[in-house]
């Protein structure tokens, strides 16, 4: 059992102290910060208590990180189940958490308030687009989430903050573009490997609507073109980004280019993973690779779009909407993991809206 001492020094009394015998065996004294004997006695079983359970008395108390302290440790200690590449996540982490350290960097990360992350936001805005600075703030919030689960802080400040809303503009490629870009393309692909490499891909992107990673990941034993089956199971190395599987069929106009692709495939630019589109030395590409697209488009007389790749995946959506295709169907072709990605195209259907604002008669 432990005592409760009324410690007194010089004639001032200092408060009461509690004495207690700890896990490790050891008589210890601390300040128990109560006003009253009665309240350093409940103290004193709350610490017997931590004791009996096998845990240490009182704890070390801990010292607050500052803000970029606690993104040094978030940066390296942060991992979940589902990131399928660790690597790839800090470092998008990093690149976004930087832009509100110069702003919050110093100070501790439990005096961070809703307003000071309010008053983060606007400033990033006058230097940044809206996406970058919601980007910035998941980031932020995701942090300070795992903090508090580390016991590293007890708030989230940015529960709350308002989020600046992306513009949900589709840049896409008019159907004219389209033509003037397949022709090229094609015309072009007998002269390299490279070019007939790039034609193919090209073709794959504007007519199934696969990301740029599908398309680097795509390996041969997931074509079957005799029934013209596609399985789209991987993004570069790992899995897609819904995690999903989807399993689609191959458009006719695909399958000749891909045939001729096989067959002039040599062994120098296989890979032992059987990629489609094996990059150098047979490995899959990295993520900033563009194969050459953005020239292609220039000389086809195209806009360059910021996300060429991504901007033949728009350009597949909005035709295929365009052309009186389901929303629904569209969410399970793209594998949008929610219908709610799919509606940025819905305002390009026949009939988005029809004959509704007729109804109104006066």
């Amino acid at each position: 059992m432990g005592d409760i001492v009324r410690t007194v020094r010089k004639g001032r009394l200092l408060g009461w102290y509690v004495r207690y015998i700890d896990i490790d065996g050891k008589r210890k004294q601390r300040a128990s910060h109560q006003p009253s004997k009665e309240l350093a006695r409940r103290y004193l079983r709350e610490v017997e208590g931590r004791i009996a359970r096998g845990i240490i008395g009182i704890p070390e108390p801990s010292v607050v990180p500052t803000v970029a302290e606690l993104a040094e440790r978030f940066l390296t200690e942060y991992s979940r189940p589902r990131l399928k590449d660790l690597a790839a996540y800090r470092r998008n982490a990093r690149k976004a958490l930087q832009r509100a350290l110069g702003t919050l960097g110093d100070q501790r990360a439990d005096a961070v308030l809703p307003e000071h992350v309010a008053r983060l936001r606007d400033r990033l805005a006058q230097d940044f687009a809206p996406s970058s600075v919601k980007v910035t703030l998941a980031f932020l919030s995701t942090m300070y989430a795992w903090a508090g689960k580390q016991g590293l802080v007890t708030h989230n400040p940015l529960r709350g903050v308002e989020r600046p809303v992306p513009a949900a503009a589709v840049d896409y490629l008019d159907r004219g573009e389209v033509k003037e870009l397949l022709r090229l393309a094609g015309e072009r692909a007998p002269q390299s490997l490279e070019a007939r490499r790039l034609a193919v891909a090209v073709e794959l992107a504007l007519r199934v609507g696969m990301r740029k990673g599908e398309l680097l990941g795509l390996r041969w034993s997931d074509l079957d073109l005799e029934t013209q089956r596609l399985t789209v199971s991987r993004s570069f190395e790992t899995t897609t980004k819904s995690g999903k599987t989807r399993h689609l069929r191959l458009p006719s106009a695909c399958i000749e280019p891909l045939q001729k692709w096989r067959r002039l495939s040599t062994e120098s630019t296989r890979s032992a993973a059987g990629l489609v589109f094996p990059g150098p030395e047979g490995r899959c590409y990295s993520t900033h690779a563009l194969l050459g697209l953005p020239q292609l488009l220039a000389a086809a007389g195209c806009r360059v779009p910021a996300h060429p790749w991504h901007a033949l995946r728009h350009t597949f959506a909005s035709h295929f909407i365009m052309a009186g295709g389901n929303i629904l169907t569209l969410q399970r072709i793209l594998g949008h993991s929610d219908v709610k990605m799919t509606l940025i195209y819905a305002h390009l259907a026949p009939d988005f809206l029809g004959q509704e604002l007729e109804r109104v008669r006066y």
